[in-house]
């Protein structure tokens, strides 16, 4: 037969206890109320500290609230210069919301803990706006003070070099020494702070007085003297010296070569250059050094540069003066050929003047600006060749018959005139032709009666001159026209 498995317990149930035990123990000899008492103790313990700790983060809470707001009224007293008046400012905008914000407090002791910390952080936030105030107080003051000087230095720079100059400018250099002092004082600035000040401000009258004297006659001679009699290396160092004298020698320069001005001056501004160029101090430091070197030079190549522009410009600023006057009169001209004002034109006449001289004015206008640079002679040509086929149209608009149009001018005129329509129809068959030369054609078109509708970049329609209809039939005029002139001669 099979065995049977049996199992010896090893442990004794009546003597072994669990591993788990209580802390609690209950004394045998005492009552069952006295026995629980440190239990009813513990548990009023840990009610206490919850209860404070929730107080205490309802105060914290109401402080954070507090607190941002009294942020924000002292950063709205920043810039108050008053110390009184910026703490009273605070004061009857923080009390009202301390009061509401205790007044929804109902918990005696929350509404304890946050007076007992507001008044903590008044007094951190007085303190905040006294210091506030001050800098405000200072930063003003400086700003003052440095109107004041700009204000003195602009009088200063305005002050004619003569003796009655000289005693103002006196003046005002003591001012400003008085002036810097009084803030030293006031602000109780250490000396060397104050020495700097006062050597900034004798160092910006220095450069101001070369501004003055750089560009009169012997100019840098009168600079060395007064940087020598002012003793101005104990207050503007060489670095700073150059720097200054390059700027006003460059503000001398750039009102005096300011191109197409018929008043600029190259020859001098290339002068004042290369004195700068040559420029040494009392001391022995010379301007021309260092990367002053490199300003000097290129501002000098500027000046070269320039001077051909300008010349350039005054050249053709001279011969459009020139030709425009030619042209008013050829204008003018042509609309009293057309409409004397002296013999009663008819009405149909003055329209017309009016009309010719409007398309000859904008034509001549566009020509300039499409030919700047061409000779004065071929400008006049220009002109001379418009007059004539705005007088053709003219013409050929009385007789109503562009074939029986009659003509005075000469055998030249015309032979050009037909060469030139010749070459202008060669070019336009290529797609080369002038756009300002094919807006004339197209204007002497519409004038004269020749139409085409067609359409912009936008799609709308418009109207303009057909070129091609119109030299169909101005061509054979003009080969008739030198036809006869030929034979005349």
């Amino acid at each position: 037969m099979p065995t049977i498995p049996t199992f010896t317990a090893k442990g004794r149930p009546t003597t072994e206890v669990g591993s788990i035990r209580s802390n609690i123990k209950i004394d045998p000899t005492k009552s069952m109320a006295a026995a629980l008492a440190p239990i009813g103790k513990a548990a009023q313990d840990f009610y206490i500290k919850k209860r404070n700790i929730e107080e205490k983060l309802i105060a914290d809470k109401a402080l954070l609230e507090l607190k941002s707001e009294a942020d924000k009224i002292i950063y709205s007293q920043k810039d108050n210069i008053s110390e009184e008046d910026s703490i009273n400012n605070y004061k009857q905008k923080i009390n009202p919301l301390i009061e509401q914000k205790l007044s929804s407090v109902n918990n005696r002791r929350v509404k304890e803990l946050i007076k007992s910390n507001i008044d903590l952080d008044n007094s951190e936030n007085i303190y905040k706006l006294k210091i506030n105030s001050f800098e405000a107080l200072e930063k003003d003051s400086i700003i003052n003070v440095n109107n004041q000087i700009s204000s003195m230095l602009s009088k200063y720079a305005s002050t004619s070099n003569t003796a009655a100059g000289f005693a103002l400018k006196a003046g005002y250099r003591s001012q400003t020494e008085t002036i810097i002092k009084n803030y030293a004082t006031d602000f109780n600035l250490p000396d060397n702070v104050l020495q700097n000040h006062l050597k900034a401000a004798k160092a910006n009258f220095l450069i101001s007085d070369m501004n003055q004297f750089v560009g009169s006659v012997n100019g840098s001679e009168q600079i060395k003297k007064l940087d020598t009699a002012l003793n101005g290396t104990k207050f503007l160092n060489d670095g700073d010296f150059g720097v200054g004298l390059y700027n006003a020698y460059n503000t001398e320069i750039s009102k005096l070569t300011i191109k197409g001005d018929p008043n600029a001056d190259y020859p001098r501004a290339i002068e004042l250059v290369n004195t700068l160029k040559t420029f040494q101090r009392s001391n022995g430091y010379k301007v021309d050094t260092g990367e002053l070197s490199v300003k000097i030079s290129t501002l000098q190549e500027k000046i070269l540069v320039e001077q051909l522009q300008h010349e350039s410009l005054m050249k053709r600023q001279t011969i459009n003066k020139s030709f425009l006057d030619y042209s008013k009169d050829l204008g003018k001209a042509l609309t009293n050929d057309i409409a004397d004002p002296y013999s009663d034109p008819e009405l149909q006449d003055r329209l017309a003047a009016a009309e010719i001289d409007a398309e000859y004015n904008e034509t001549i206008r566009n020509y300039l600006l499409a030919n700047q640079d061409a000779s004065l002679e071929s400008k006049k040509e220009f002109a001379r060749s418009l007059v004539y086929s705005l007088r053709n149209i003219y013409e050929d608009r009385q007789s109503l018959n562009v074939s029986e149009t009659v003509l005075n001018q000469g055998s030249f005129d015309i032979e050009s005139e037909y060469q030139r329509v010749l070459n202008d129809m060669s070019l336009l068959g290529e797609g080369k032709l002038d756009e300002q030369v094919l807006k004339q054609y197209q204007t002497l078109a519409k004038l004269n009666g020749y139409n085409i509708k067609t359409k912009d970049e936008d799609g709308n329609t418009k109207t303009i001159g057909d070129v091609k209809a119109f030299i169909n039939e101005y061509l054979p005029v003009l080969q008739n026209q030198v036809q006869v002139t030929t034979q005349g001669q």
